[in-house]
């Protein structure tokens, strides 16, 4: 059953629009008026339904925008293990669709919690993977380590430090990861009603208080970098270099962009965060990337730490931003 329907005349508007300048043929239609060049638009409405997961429809799916999420390192997770527990009976999380509820989703937004599953396999994998990726970055480092340890380190830091310890409540903090991924084409728009519907699951779900009362929100995704594409000078090429002003081996300005706009919302209200490179980096594969005339696109992989309140916030700004 369809959860809600973003209808193709609301906000939400995706359309593929191919502009181009007819010639009129008067020879060969007489019938028509001569009006020259004339522009056509072609515009193709789309309507998405938002689904509850599905495991018995989305796992394949599911897996696929795993291996997209986790990107150039996909091959030293546990895909499957992963998919499973987003997939679980009574999950929270939403699938965006448009044939029905057993089409693929084009779109996939849930969590998982780390703190309860520190001991499945899958999850130790990630955790491990986390840890080691942000050890250039210290101050994310060591409140993930503090916060991702095992339930016994965790009850033994409760002793020491207040870091890992909801005030108030007293026990070890809870971090829940959310898995957020969609093709790359979908608009940002349809993320803040997502977030929404996470939020209120949570907060509605049987046994709330023990399954979804996170304390803090781990988000893994992707940045990419612009970078030069890997090229041979000719011979002619190196003479045009020397008569430059502007040395031709000069390096350009980084250029940061991404690939979920609301990354940049989160980062904002993030605990903490991190840009870091992938394990498995392939300077061919970069240079095959390539969507400009003089640069190739260089994925890299984003960590963002943000704590319960700070995540509805951000949301709420998504929401605003995005005109949703």
């Amino acid at each position: 059953m369809s959860k809600r329907q973003i209808e193709s005349d609301s906000d939400i508007d995706v359309s593929s629009t191919d502009e181009s300048d007819v010639e009129l043929d008067q020879q060969k239609n007489g019938d028509e008026e001569g009006e020259g060049d004339a522009q056509m638009e072609d515009t193709v409405d789309v309507d998405f339904d938002f689904f509850d997961l599905n495991p018995e429809v989305d796992f394949h799916a599911t897996k696929n925008f795993l291996r997209q999420l986790f990107g150039d390192d996909h091959a030293g997770f546990d895909i499957s293990g992963l998919a499973d527990l987003l997939l679980t009976k009574n999950s929270v999380g939403t699938s965006i669709k448009t044939d029905g509820k057993e089409s693929d989703p084009f779109a996939l937004l849930s969590v998982i919690s780390l703190s309860d599953n520190l001991k499945n396999p899958a999850v130790k994998n990630l955790i491990e993977y986390v840890l080691k990726k942000t050890k250039s970055n210290l101050e994310l480092n060591v409140t993930l380590k503090k916060l991702l340890s095992s339930s016994q380190q965790q009850q033994q830091q409760q002793q020491s430090t207040t870091t890992t310890t909801t005030k108030g409540k007293g026990r070890p903090a809870r971090v829940g990861l959310i898995v957020s991924e969609r093709l790359i084409n979908m608009p940002v728009e349809v993320v803040p009603p997502m977030y929404k519907m996470l939020l209120d699951e949570m907060k509605n779900a049987e046994n709330a208080n023990e399954r979804y009362e996170f304390d803090y929100f781990l988000v893994i995704s992707k940045v990419y970098q612009l970078v030069d594409a890997v090229e041979k000078e000719d011979d002619d090429e190196k003479a045009r270099s020397k008569k430059r002003k502007t040395p031709a081996n000069e390096p350009r300005a980084i250029e940061m962009d991404y690939f979920h706009l609301e990354d940049q919302i989160l980062e904002l209200n993030a605990v903490s965060k991190g840009v870091f490179d992938y394990d498995n980096k392939d300077k061919q594969e970069t240079d095959s990337r390539r969507v400009f005339t003089d640069y190739g696109i260089d994925p890299k992989l984003s960590i963002i730490l943000l704590t319960k309140d700070n995540l509805a916030k951000a949301v709420l700004e998504m929401a605003e931003m995005f005109h949703v």
